[in-house]
């Protein structure tokens, strides 16, 4: 297998289980380590807790370069869902939908999946603190979609209108292997 491949299998494998410190940055480091890939500290040197950790090969385009095993790190990172989901009844009464928020602060995860452009699916550990490997959908880019109207058997029209507003920082790397006759 290919190293996006093993990064995603090993991190599957570990779900449920807190790798060394629980710390979001401790579960990538020891993946690649383990699956013979350039670690944060095999790149950049020395890191500290702080630091916007460099993976790899940076991705130019979020919306349409990322892919599976690809590792994403954020910065002040906040996805607010404000879509409009709006239900009117036969009756016409009517009802609407809520707002769904997720935040990174500082944090890393690996896509375990492309859903569509700017949407992924990750597996991450710490989020929130302390938690263990677990998988995530998470919108990496803002997206403001047409509204799309259907009418459900029982009469009921359902109005949708997608509203993803991304803030902070996203950095995709595509993992990178030593080369040839080098130790990771």
């Amino acid at each position: 297998m290919a190293l996006p491949d093993d990064l995603v299998a090993w991190s599957v494998k570990r779900i449920g289980q807190k790798i060394g410190d629980g710390e979001c940055w401790t579960m990538l480091e020891t993946a690649l380590r383990d699956c013979g890939g350039k670690t944060s500290t095999q790149i950049m040197g020395k890191v500290g807790p702080n630091d916007d950790y460099v993976w790899g090969t940076l991705v130019k385009d979020l919306r349409r370069d990322v892919l599976v095993g690809d590792i994403l790190q954020f910065r002040n990172f906040t996805w607010e869902d404000k879509t409009e989901v709006k239900t009117t009844h036969p009756d016409g009464s009517w009802e609407t939908g809520g707002t769904t928020f997720e935040k990174r602060p500082h944090h890393t995860a690996v896509v375990e999946a492309v859903v569509e452009q700017g949407v992924v699916d990750v597996l991450e550990q710490n989020v929130p603190d302390g938690d263990p490997i677990h998988r995530a959908r998470l919108h990496i880019v803002s997206f403001l979609g047409p509204k799309v109207k259907k009418t459900l058997p029982n009469g009921d029209v359902v109005e949708t209108t997608p509203n993803h507003r991304v803030t902070g920082s996203v950095w995709a790397y595509h993992p990178q292997v030593p080369l040839p006759g080098k130790k990771p």
